[in-house]
């Protein structure tokens, strides 16, 4: 057995062990931005409509808003269609007013890139109810209040409510995250309003976190919901909140997305890169036609397009099961499949029109694969440029399968001497046309980022494990061209061996460029947009430290004097925080804590004070790394 077949024979055992790799098939590639009603809301009357947002537009089909009520009873819904002015928003309209009682929204949507996104969400309607009971618990003031930097060690902290209230809890943290004792909350007996907790002891110089739980203090308190807030403050300095002891890194070197919807995308395009490719080298290339055994070849990797995309179509076909048959094959990720096919099958069986059709077959996989489709990456342009780099790949790819599958060995010295210069030069231009198209499409999703979130999502490490082989296939390119100028007889195994050893590394880079197409690139993204802003004439630089899940720094740098700043942070579907800002410096501001929970994307208003009272608003957008996002 040739050294070749071994090695392709384990790669077809890999392939297989990878079947077995469970997958996490569901990453998000769309994140559900906000709902109507809200998750959770609890509302007086029938709405009239159901309204979902996502981040990036949706296909939607026949189930892809249901309602269900306490008993799980599905209620009857009107016309689901997408809203014409805003692509990312359904509207679901109702047949009918709905009776008292809880019900659950399920949302069944396809992103741009094939994959079903279901997400869920509840709400109530009720009586209404009386003014008393409605009241909702709000901290009117407190002293020291948020932001501020007291001179001396305050000897109580002051909670102003808008109604007599009982403290269940309250913590107070040092910028070590080490708890601070405290007395017993207690009513102010001239002030109901007015809850008092006294400190044991002097605080030390640094910033302090209060979290504080309460409720109404009524005769029915305890059917009340426990309201929670956090307010910061600082003594004598502002410091930086910090965690001592951060632990080992839990993440996997190993790709956890690995599973079938990669393997089956895997296949695809190894079937359909050395299809195209070889039908190039061909046609464009090889002066000596082979067509027995390209025929003979060609059945099997059509195969491989087919397996890929049965496997494909049955996970879409258990995400969607609701869906009838027809239904499903009205959707564009089960007909362009379809047509790709026919495609196929038409450039195997008409040899005239065979280079055109199996093109048009790879060039489609851009219109429902990979995130190019996604306007926030590109649109349009980037699925051409997606499109240019799945060509060049493929004539590099199958050419390689050509030179070391194709040929006799009685043919192979002469093929080497008419062909092996000439897909030399191709085999270069393909490789530049790969490496400037990833280049851009790597920029286009991840335009901002560090070292250590980039390899750190599985994304990122792909891009690596890309780079890795394909400069190895330079460097064999390289040898090979100089092998081919100083050809002799006896060079021809050398050239062979090399071309295998390519065309292996080629299959590793087709392995990990599936596993993109099943992975988030925003998890390898991380930056605030912009850095700066203008507005009104006030510029503003803002940064944050370390930008990552958890405790954090933002830093606001003002070139004009300004009297507060107040920052608010928000993220889909219902998170929002405010809190005051701490001025530091003439001009610099700063919050800490655990501000940023979770990765995803994160709005930040900032809302600055100038000394002649002028507020000024400045909106920014904040992309934290990770995984595991709540909104990619």
């Amino acid at each position: 057995m040739s050294l070749f077949r071994k090695i392709f024979i384990w790669m077809m055992i890999i392939g297989f062990i990878h079947f077995l790799l469970p997958g996490i098939t569901g990453v998000a590639h769309s994140s559900l931005e906000k709902t109507y009603p809200i998750k959770g809301e609890k509302l007086t009357k029938s709405p009239s409509t159901l309204d979902v947002w996502f981040q990036d537009p949706v296909v939607i089909h026949s189930d892809s808003i249901r309602l269900l009520d306490a008993s799980g009873n599905e209620m009857k819904l009107g016309k689901t269609e997408i809203d014409p002015k805003n692509k990312t928003h359904i509207v679901s309209e109702l047949s009918e007013d709905l009776q008292e009682g809880h019900y659950v929204t399920k949302i069944n949507v396809i992103a741009l890139d094939g994959y079903v996104i279901q997400e869920e969400f509840t709400f109530q309607i009720a009586k209404a109810e009386t003014k008393q009971q409605s009241k909702v618990l709000q901290l009117v003031t407190h002293s020291p209040k948020d932001g501020e930097i007291v001179e001396s060690s305050p000897n109580q902290i002051d909670l102003w409510f808008n109604q007599p209230t009982e403290i269940t809890a309250i913590g107070v943290f040092d910028d070590h995250q080490q708890t601070i004792n405290t007395e017993k909350p207690v009513v102010d007996p001239n002030d109901p309003n007015h809850v008092i907790v006294k400190f044991n002891g002097e605080l030390s110089k640094g910033t302090y976190q209060v979290t504080w739980y309460a409720h109404p203090k009524t005769s029915d308190h305890k059917a009340q919901l426990e309201t929670v807030d956090v307010f910061y403050f600082a003594v004598d300095k502002f410091t930086p909140i910090q965690q001592l002891e951060t632990g080992n890194p839990t993440g996997s070197i190993w790709f956890e997305s690995m599973g079938l919807k990669q393997i089956g995308y895997w296949f695809i395009f190894i079937g359909m890169s050395v299809l195209f490719g070889s039908a190039f080298f061909e046609a464009k290339i090889l002066t000596l036609p082979n067509t027995r055994k390209w025929r003979y070849y060609s059945p099997i990797y059509l195969l491989f397009v087919l397996v890929g995309m049965f496997i494909i179509f049955a996970l879409q076909r258990e995400e969607l099961q609701n869906l009838s048959l027809s239904q499903l094959l009205s959707l564009r990720y089960v007909w362009i499949p379809l047509l790709q096919i026919i495609l196929l099958i038409l450039g195997i069986a008409v040899s005239r029109f065979r280079l055109f059709l199996f093109g048009m077959a790879l060039l489609l996989l851009s219109f429902y694969t990979g995130h190019a489709a996604y306007p926030r990456y590109g649109g349009y342009v980037s699925m051409l440029v997606y499109g240019l780099h799945l060509l060049a790949a493929s004539i590099w790819i199958g050419g390689l399968f050509s030179i070391i599958a194709i040929p006799k060995k009685s043919e192979m010295k002469e093929m080497v001497k008419d062909s092996l210069s000439s897909f030399s030069k191709w085999a270069l231009i393909s490789l530049l046309f790969i490496i400037t198209t990833g280049l851009y499409m790597t920029n286009q999703y991840v335009p901002s980022f560090s070292i250590e979130s980039f390899v750190q999502s599985e994304w990122g490490k792909a891009i690596v494990v890309k780079m890795i082989a394909s400069l190895l296939i330079v460097l064999i390119g390289f040898y090979q061209r100089r092998t081919i100028k100083k050809f002799i007889t006896k060079g021809i195994n050398t050239i062979i061996t090399r071309a295998k050893i390519e065309f292996i590394y080629a299959v590793l880079i087709v392995l990990f460029a599936s596993l993109l197409l099943v992975s988030s690139p925003g998890a390898a993204e991380q930056g605030v947009y912009p850095s700066e802003m203008e507005q009104e004439g006030v510029k503003i630089n803002v940064d944050i430290t370390p930008l990552y899940p958890g405790l954090n720094v933002v830093t606001m740098n003002f070139e004009e004097k300004i009297r507060t700043v107040e920052v608010t942070l928000s993220m889909p579907p219902n998170y929002k925080v405010t809190y005051n800002a701490f001025k530091v410096d003439n001009g610099v501001y700063k919050i800490t804590g655990n501000l940023l929970h979770t990765a995803g994307t994160m709005k930040m208003d900032v809302k600055a004070k100038t000394e002649a009272g002028e507020e000024i608003d400045y909106p920014f957008t904040i992309v934290i790394p990770g995984d595991m996002r709540s909104n990619n």
